[in-house]
């Protein structure tokens, strides 16, 4: 899907309000992941797009603040099978100061993710699309242009990113299952072509 298109979706689902990022409950957080451990992050930020509105932020402290909310997120998972996050900062905006109650603009960042197992393999068939927005709260009438710093903005997107990919990963529990040696490498075989 094109960058205009993803930044026109998040644009529109930002819009809608369709719903905040939430916490995980306790009960789930202090749960495993399955098999997952975490081998590597990898988070691209290659001119992503930059939406009407919004303040600038340079690739670097994008990719940083990715890296900062993410990783920690997922390495405190210990499962015996190895995984890599991949993820793709396409669109952002942080909002930059407007009229408050009628145009108060609203943050929000839209990434693209993929997980892979470690030969690697890519375990979605499809691309994840994410559009993060900021928490709702007392700045949703002022605009949190006028109450937080671009990068107060960032670093709470990158941590509402890291649960909702986190979000995603749960609802895939097949995904991080027990391999059985045989199987594991019957897959390994299959993965390099060898029948």
């Amino acid at each position: 899907m094109p960058m205009k298109a993803l930044g026109a979706i998040a644009a529109l689902s930002l819009a809608l309000l369709t719903g905040c990022t939430e916490e995980l409950p306790d009960a789930v957080v202090s749960s495993d992941l399955g098999e997952f451990r975490l081998e590597r992050l990898v988070v691209i930020v290659d001119d992503p797009e930059q939406l009407p509105f919004s303040r600038e932020m340079d690739e670097a402290s994008l990719k940083e603040a990715m890296i900062k909310a993410v990783e920690p997120r997922f390495r405190r998972f210990e499962g015996d099978q190895l995984y890599t996050i991949g993820i793709n900062l396409q669109a952002y905006s942080l909002a930059a100061p407007g009229i408050p109650v009628l145009a108060a603009p609203k943050s929000f960042l839209g990434l693209s993710v993929n997980v892979y197992d470690h030969r690697p393999v890519r375990l979605n068939v499809k691309p994840k699309r994410l559009v993060i927005t900021e928490d709702a709260g007392g700045d949703a009438v002022v605009g949190s242009g006028y109450t937080q710093s671009a990068q107060e903005q960032l670093d709470e997107l990158a941590d509402n990113a890291a649960i909702e990919i986190e979000r995603w990963l749960r609802e895939n529990p097949q995904w991080f299952a027990p391999k059985a040696p045989a199987e594991d490498a019957a897959s390994a075989l299959q993965a390099a072509g060898v029948e």
